[in-house]
């Protein structure tokens, strides 16, 4: 108590004269733009993802401002008044000079219950023109955002001085009014708060200030030939794509990088930090002028898709025949089988995937199947479920192993290339390839890309906050190098947080707002180091809710599945161990069948069961027979891949000198 009377008395001491003033220049902004912030709590909070909501009141907020605090009480009875009558309450910080953690502080001091958005780029508050704290605004989603009112709560409080009771409740009667479809007597009102610095930058430079930003964190993919749907490959361009600009950088849609920086630090971060963004929103609102100087943007050379980013490769894996794809309609993954064609043992220091057509290709998974002198070692990707060997992702960079580090590929590997095709509206071709660079030596850890996954829940309909969590146990020392979610599109928040033995707890990523079109793995600036007995608990959410916009159907219940409406749950972690030479010495192999190598002519007459469920004869003319029904067509592609068509399925099946291999799972040979 003592504190806040000081903090009073000096507040009025400092703060001018309670007279009348004209409304704020904000007062004239009729709507409300979409915005996403994250709150003190870490969670995130998209305005228009309310619009569910029969109402929203945004309050804002500011640490150590007294007229704010002596407000949450009222705040709070306003909340058990509306809540229950579908209105939201979001309060909103937006001083330049504050942290989240001081926010939190604050919050707990003073039993503040609300989300606490934590704007430090202000790029809410000088979008909805926001000039001192303790202003409500009151916005309705069913009306295209519509600003209803604007103003104090009610007139209890002044500089240095409060009222015992109210006698105008201006955000009362608005609340009652809007909610019974009256109109709102008194739409407007003078906000007695602490004064916002709204940090302004000036006489910026787009030659030397914004086109700068525009080429590190934008052009990557904003250029010609990129994946970006416009390039901006000079002024020109930029100017006219300036309030997408601005939307996409206050809904932090891109640059698209989505890890919280309150946590780690990841050296392929692509987001803007505050001060850019500032500095862009800046220049937007003064006019956009191009001003003296040159024009970094259009000296940007176009992207192509020719060559390897990290320079010629040791070796190339690519698929033996492009992949028809037709024009439209659901694309089962694909499953296409390569032979590494080495002939000694290499450890891998980088790798690159690379699409021949990267319009047609979501996502690729690499697994390698070693030979059995090494099933010993044989990763157990489980379809990727548990990790995979290399990958073609949305939103991954390419870069070598770290230092030090390597993936074992002894001869006679095989590569399984999962692929996830998109139909593009016409049909498209695509012959992918993956580049091999080799160490000259051993290195001294081996790398692998593991994962913890959870396959076996229900999301029901409507659901907006269905949990999730699986656990990657630390079975010996092991240094962590990088971390990604994978969910698909109801995917919602994600984080991996790091225990070891003691208990002790560090949170390696938090991801308050999941998206599926990207899907980096997130590479820590430093390794984390985690002894043998640690874990890593992986959790997150998916939302099924009519107000996700992802999502296919709100109405459906959903199960895993590979597909993108169905779902998955799975974490994957970049790790090394040291190596254990003893460990990656090829082991004896006692054949158990002797049989010839089987070939197009061979499988013929010969009966297999498939995983368990169906006893099956590949009969000739590509024939499949289940006992003395057809129940589909088989086709050898090569001499590695056998691809199976039945039930409305497609199965491609492995080929390696007399077995049949299914998913890295040998199928039983009846006959």
């Amino acid at each position: 108590m003592i504190r806040i009377a000081a903090a009073l008395l000096l507040f009025a001491l400092t703060a001018p004269l309670a007279v009348a003033a004209p409304p704020e220049d904000g007062t004239r902004i009729a709507r409300a733009e979409n915005f996403r912030l994250n709150d003190h709590r870490d969670a995130s909070h998209e305005l228009y993802r309310l619009v569910d909501a029969e109402a929203v009141v945004l309050f804002t907020y500011g640490v150590g401002c007294p007229i704010v605090r002596q407000s949450v009480p009222e705040l709070k009875r306003l909340d058990e008044m509306y809540t229950e009558k579908g209105v939201r309450f979001l309060l909103l910080d937006g001083n330049a000079h504050g942290t989240r953690e001081e926010v939190a502080e604050d919050a707990k001091e003073f039993g503040v219950p609300f989300p606490i958005l934590v704007d430090p780029a202000q790029t809410v508050i000088r979008n909805l023109g926001i000039t001192r704290t303790a202003e409500a605004i009151l916005i309705d989603p069913q009306d295209d955002w519509k600003i209803l009112y604007r103003g104090a709560l009610d007139d209890r409080m002044d500089y240095g001085t409060q009222k015992q009771a109210a006698e105008n409740t201006w955000l009362r009667d608005a609340l009652d009014a809007h909610l019974a479809g009256e109109a709102i007597a008194t739409t407007r009102s003078e906000v007695k708060g602490c004064k916002i610095s709204v940090l302004e930058k000036n006489d910026l430079s787009y030659s030397e200030d914004v086109a700068p930003i525009l080429a590190e964190k934008c052009a990557g993919c904003h250029r010609s030939g990129a994946i970006g749907p416009f390039a901006l490959n000079g002024y020109k361009k930029v100017l006219g794509w300036t309030d997408m600009i601005a939307e996409t950088i206050r809904t932090k849609r891109m640059p698209p990088w989505h890890a919280d920086p309150a946590y780690s630090r990841y050296h392929n971060d692509l987001s803007l930090s505050v001060e850019e963004e500032r500095t862009l929103l800046s220049w937007i609102e003064a006019g956009a002028e191009r001003g003296e100087g040159p024009d970094p943007l259009e000296d940007l050379p176009p992207h192509s898709n020719e060559g390897w980013t990290l320079g010629e490769p040791d070796l190339i894996v690519e698929m033996a025949q492009p992949e028809e794809l037709p024009a439209e309609g659901t694309i089962d993954y694909r499953y296409i089988y390569v032979d590494a064609k080495l002939n000694e043992d290499k450890w891998v220091r980088a790798a690159q995937v690379k699409p021949s057509n990267p319009a047609v290709l979501h996502h690729c998974l690499i697994f390698i199947l070693y030979p059995e002198q090494y099933q010993h070692v044989q990763p157990d990707n489980r379809g990727g479920l548990s990790g995979y060997f290399e990958a073609f992702l949305p939103g991954t960079e390419i870069e070598p192993y770290p230092e030090g580090t390597g993936q074992f590929v002894p001869a006679g590997s095989i590569f399984v290339f999962q692929m996830h095709y998109n139909a593009t509206g016409k049909p498209e071709t695509d012959q992918t390839q993956m580049a091999l660079y080799f160490h000259d030596e051993t290195p001294a850890e081996a790398l692998t890309i593991d994962g913890a996954f959870k396959t076996r829940f229900r999301i029901p309909p409507h659901e907006k906050d269905h949990p999730a969590s699986a656990t990657f146990k630390v079975e010996q020392d092991m240094r962590i190098w990088g971390v990604s979610p994978h969910m698909h599109y109801r995917g919602s928040r994600a984080r991996f947080d790091a225990v070891q033995p003691d208990g002790a707890m560090a949170t390696l990523l938090n991801v308050p707002y999941y998206d599926f079109d990207w899907q980096p793995m997130y590479l820590l600036d430093q390794p984390f180091t985690l002894a043998k007995g640690s874990r890593i608990e992986v959790s997150g959410a998916w939302d099924n809710s009519p107000t996700n916009p992802a999502n296919p159907d709100p109405e459906e219940s959903v199960e895993f599945g590979n597909q993108s409406w169905e779902e998955m749950f799975i974490g994957f972690v970049k790790k090394s161990v040291p190596i254990d030479e003893e460990l990656y010495t090829p082991r004896p192999v006692e054949k158990k069948n002797s049989g010839e190598k089987l070939t197009k002519e061979t499988l013929v007459g010969t009966e297999w069961d498939i995983m368990g469920r169906y006893q099956i004869t590949i009969a000739e003319d590509g024939v499949l027979n289940m006992g003395t029904m057809k129940v589909g067509r088989w086709e050898m592609r090569d001499d590695l891949n056998l691809n199976i068509s039945a039930w409305n399925r497609e199965l491609t099946v492995l080929v390696r000198g007399d077995e049949l291999l299914a998913n890295g799972r040998k199928l039983k040979r009846l006959k």
